[in-house]
């Protein structure tokens, strides 16, 4: 059972193609899919980013609301304070009045600075949707980009199948059905260039026996790995 290293050089290559191609076509939808699930994190960002800065204005607004109130409190005690009937009812309004502007005080700064955190929620919000806006289109070209590779590779992928087709179609026949049973299973590593006197996919070492019979073009197969050997086109004597 003969077969030259020309042969299955050609074989490897053929398969290394396929392998190549196929790993294109499966990256293909993955890159969209990664380039979509980044945009749907984008969007939970955003919202996200919206409803924060949406309860901080609840928040600061409702502040206010409860100054007003208490600025109208407060002007009402400076009214009853002026028609105090007597001094022990003129200083308890006097002493209300001071800790309601102390705490009035108290809730201006609050307000000031739930105004500063809006604001910062704000400039957020903004990155956000600048964020998301870029993903989209990064999503939109990765997906054209995508959508343009696949037919060609669909269509390169069909012409190296062929050549596969017509390359197994010349194999000897009793060489065949052992290749057939490896190369189904291992596809690209089905087969592997001897190294020296080393298996390339294994690195095993070769039996000086299992060299001659590769320098004779019989069919070598590495006891380690069961991967088909093939000789260098620099050592392929007989080819």
């Amino acid at each position: 059972m003969s077969i030259t290293g020309t042969e299955l050089r050609d074989l490897h290559r053929i398969h290394k193609q396929l392998t190549d191609l196929r790993g294109r076509l499966d990256r293909g939808p993955k890159q969209v899919a990664a380039s979509a699930g980044a945009v749907r994190r984008m969007e939970m960002d955003a919202e996200q980013a919206k409803e924060t800065h949406q309860k901080a204005r609840v928040a600061s607004d409702g502040k206010q609301l409860q100054l007003r109130s208490r600025e109208a409190k407060l002007e009402d005690l400076k009214v009853k304070l002026n028609i105090a009937n007597s001094n022990k009812e003129f200083q308890a309004f006097k002493e209300q009045i001071a800790a309601d502007q102390q705490a009035n005080l108290v809730l201006e700064d609050e307000i000031l600075e739930s105004l500063e955190r809006i604001d910062q929620l704000a400039e957020k919000v903004n990155k956000s949707e600048t964020d998301l806006a870029a993903a989209r289109s990064e999503a939109d070209k990765v997906k054209a980009r995508v959508e343009g590779e696949q037919a060609n590779l669909d269509s390169e992928l069909a012409g190296v199948l062929s050549e596969l087709k017509v390359a197994e179609a010349n194999l000897p026949l009793e060489f065949k059905s052992n290749y057939d049973r490896v190369a189904r299973v291992r596809g690209e590593e089905a087969l592997a260039e001897v190294d020296g006197e080393v298996c390339g996919g294994c690195y095993q070492m070769l039996t000086p026996n299992m060299m001659n019979e590769l320098y004779m073009s019989r069919a070598v197969f590495c006891k380690s790995c069961g991967a088909l050997l093939y000789l260098s086109e620099s050592r392929g004597v007989g080819d």
